[in-house]
């Protein structure tokens, strides 16, 4: 499973899926998105290094857009309790399915 590169989702640039720029007004979406949802994007690293115990893992898809995508993966966030989620882009299918596995962690058990 090839990631796309990802300076987006969230705040940060632009998404960029093999070198073309895919959405031009992601950064408001995201920046809207951001207020409203409670939990901190982290990776998958990250959450290795803070021991963090996996919660959920779900694929969210779009056939619409990349600004799309980013519009039902904030609607699936809002909607979460956990406090801590990562983000994997996949590329898009043959058909111009854009696609994200989201998994959402919660804090180490002692």
């Amino acid at each position: 499973m090839k990631k796309l590169l990802v300076l987006l989702m969230f705040g940060v640039g632009s998404v960029f899926a093999d070198d073309t720029i895919v959405g031009s007004d992601a950064y408001k979406v995201e920046s809207e998105l951001a207020s409203e949802i409670k939990a901190k994007q982290i990776t998958v690293e990250e959450a290795e290094q803070m021991e963090l115990n996996m919660a959920d893992t779900y694929e969210v898809t779009s056939t619409v857009s990349v600004e799309n995508l980013e519009l039902l993966i904030g609607e699936q966030l809002k909607e979460s309790i956990m406090p801590y989620y990562s983000i994997e882009f996949n590329d898009p299918t043959k058909d111009n399915e854009f696609r994200a596995t989201i998994t959402e962690y919660f804090g180490k058990v002692e």
